[in-house]
């Protein structure tokens, strides 16, 4: 099944609270993660066609974090919900003004934008989404070692049962590779690259994961 972008929020067997983020992609698969200070890009693989594309949706910050927030999305909207909690925004009101105010992605597939956020103060997980008919932002119930997410494709929206119940990861590395081929993703096709923040008792820690040629 092919869902495209992926967002997952969870808590490993510890507790310690986790955001994720995989591309999949048939449209433009020669992309990579990587980490530019606190921050995670998505851009284009050098040399390759995609690098050339003149199409707004191939590169983007998909991860930025500090000592409270980590933000996950799959476009544009990374830093403006980012730079909202900064300025005292509280999560809901973050993603929900972004979303309103960017709408979907205007594209041929009228793409959603998604996006998790972990808030280690309140201990809390969040997803929101936009679609070209729905906006749903909410707090996510999730068990330590149980990692909620939503994609760009076929489950878009936030619900409580999309939970996947065997998250058994600790470091950021390993949920790289969870959300790119273990258990209910591994169901998911063209995996190209994944990032992840682990919020632990000794800070943020963060990885990437490029798996296309």
């Amino acid at each position: 099944m092919y869902v495209g972008r992926i967002v997952g929020v969870g808590r490993t067997r510890k507790g310690e609270l986790v955001a994720a983020y995989r591309v999949s992609s048939r449209s433009f698969p020669n992309r990579i993660a990587q980490r530019t200070g606190q921050a995670v890009q998505i851009v284009a693989r050098p040399g390759s066609a995609d690098a050339v594309s003149d199409s707004p949706y191939i590169a983007y910050e998909c991860v930025l974090w500090n000592e409270r927030y980590s933000v996950v999305s799959n476009g544009t909207h990374t830093r403006p919900i980012y730079e909202r909690l900064k300025s005292g925004n509280d999560p809901r009101d973050a993603i929900l003004s972004v979303l309103i105010g960017l709408d979907r992605e205007f594209d041929q597939y009228d793409t959603p934008r998604i996006c998790g956020l972990i808030d280690r103060a309140e201990n809390r997980l969040w997803l929101g989404s936009v679609t070209a008919t729905s906006l749903v932002v909410m707090p996510v119930e999730a068990s330590s070692g149980q990692m909620a997410s939503i994609t760009t494709y076929e489950f878009p929206l936030p619900q409580k049962g999309q939970i996947d119940p065997d998250f058994n990861e600790t470091k950021a590395i390993d949920v790289c590779h969870h959300i790119t081929a273990s258990s209910v993703f591994s169901d998911f096709e063209k995996p190209i690259c994944a990032a992840a923040s682990v919020a632990t008792s000794a800070g943020v820690e963060v990885a990437t994961l490029n798996v296309s040629a």
